[in-house]
């Protein structure tokens, strides 16, 4: 089997979480060579639970090999973050929730954005994430920093075809419910009472054509303002929280 690149993550909550989370191996921590905060001490103190391999370097040499990162002091070197299959995951959601949430990502390419929906995403209690296999960022180390280590958490499959991963859905009885500035309902009126998939489109177009095409009933978020729409971020964290209001888990 060909060896895998270590994945590098950088800043206290996504190192500290992978390594609570524990389900990948951690190679080496490397922390600057200083007086620990409380909240780097507290890390430290984990990695020497795990018995994972500590280096410390002076901040120059810190800063001069981590230039561009925002580290806060702490990078590691862990194995990359394994996806699942779509079988697996809905074999997962539904031994977690009789009703469970998935979100499928319709040409998500900020890392910074699937970051954040990651993020919105674990802390709402929706079941997995579906992904296309091309045309994204991956789970790289930006969308783990910006996730705030609930890449950890969250299961993840990557497919080929999102559509046909649709149709797949829809025979498991996933209702699937497009998110649309257009959408034939407000969120807040639709009724979340039965497995659900929703689907987010991309930041700049919305979902493909045939995407939305493919959807059983779509949903819009009521705007008060002059703008017409929240990025993909904001949009997937109102559309979670709804989810999880309607299901009595907020």
């Amino acid at each position: 089997m060909e060896d895998k690149k270590p994945a590098l993550l950088y800043g206290i909550n996504p190192v500290t979480e992978a390594l609570r989370a524990g389900k990948r191996a951690c190679h080496k921590i490397i922390v600057i060579d200083e007086k620990p905060s409380r909240r780097i001490a507290s890390l430290l103190d984990l990695v020497r639970s795990r018995k994972v391999a500590l280096e410390k370097l002076p901040k120059a040499s810190f800063r001069h090999k981590y230039p561009t990162l925002l580290h806060q002091g702490v990078v590691g070197y862990f194995s990359p973050r394994e996806p699942i299959g779509l079988a697996e995951l809905v074999q997962q959601a539904f031994k977690a929730s009789t009703r469970p949430t998935l979100a499928l990502l319709d040409g998500i390419q900020d890392p910074q954005n699937l970051g954040a929906i990651l993020r919105s995403a674990e802390g709402l209690g929706v079941h997995g994430i579906v992904l296309p296999k091309r045309g994204g960022p991956g789970l790289n180390e930006t969308v783990a920093k910006c996730s705030s280590g609930a890449i950890e958490y969250m299961p993840v499959a990557f497919v080929t075809n999102l559509a046909e991963a649709m149709k797949q859905l829809k025979k498991e009885n996933f209702w699937v419910v497009g998110v649309d500035v257009e959408g034939e309902a407000a969120c807040f009126d639709y009724k979340f009472n039965a497995p659900t998939a929703l689907v987010i489109g991309s930041e700049e177009k919305g979902m493909r054509p045939l995407i939305r095409k493919l959807c059983d009933t779509t949903i819009t978020i009521p705007m008060a303002g002059k703008l017409g729409s929240l990025n993909a971020a904001a949009a997937s964290a109102v559309i979670f929280y709804e989810v999880s209001r309607q299901q009595g888990t907020q």
